[in-house]
């Protein structure tokens, strides 16, 4: 990627391998798959979409799709609009957005954007496999 990459990590409806308009209509047109990847957190099933914590303990790992674009802070306003955390969004907002570091399959790391859920959860909705798409 180019120096003037900047990153976002997606866990749920946001990846290509969703099935999901929201991808085809949010990631597709501007960001480019980097490749699988994998954030330290917890993963919870809200409805018919996850809400990601931060981890509890270092072996609690969600499964996502990286993804470099270059259009800064203008690229990131349609998704802070769609998960609920734009300057105008009702508060609480339903999710903060952050930056972390994130681990490829290769075990190079990166520092991208990532959204967290920012309401309570129910224990029993967790996603053990942290995996949305595989919630075994």
């Amino acid at each position: 990627m180019s120096d003037q990459s900047d990153y976002i990590f997606v866990y749920g409806t946001l990846r290509s391998d969703s099935d999901s308009e929201h991808y085809h209509r949010l990631i597709a047109p501007g960001f480019t798959l980097v490749d699988r990847a994998t954030v330290a957190g917890r993963l919870y099933l809200i409805t018919d979409y996850p809400g990601l914590l931060r981890a509890k303990n270092t072996h609690e790992k969600v499964v996502g799709e990286l993804y470099a674009f270059s259009d800064g802070e203008s690229a990131l306003a349609g998704l802070d609009e769609y998960e609920e955390c734009a300057a105008h969004s009702p508060q609480p907002h339903l999710y903060t957005r952050s930056r972390e570091t994130i681990e490829l399959p290769d075990g190079s790391v990166y520092s991208a954007w990532v959204y967290f859920y920012n309401l309570p959860v129910a224990e029993d909705r967790l996603i053990r496999s942290g995996d949305f798409l595989d919630p075994l």
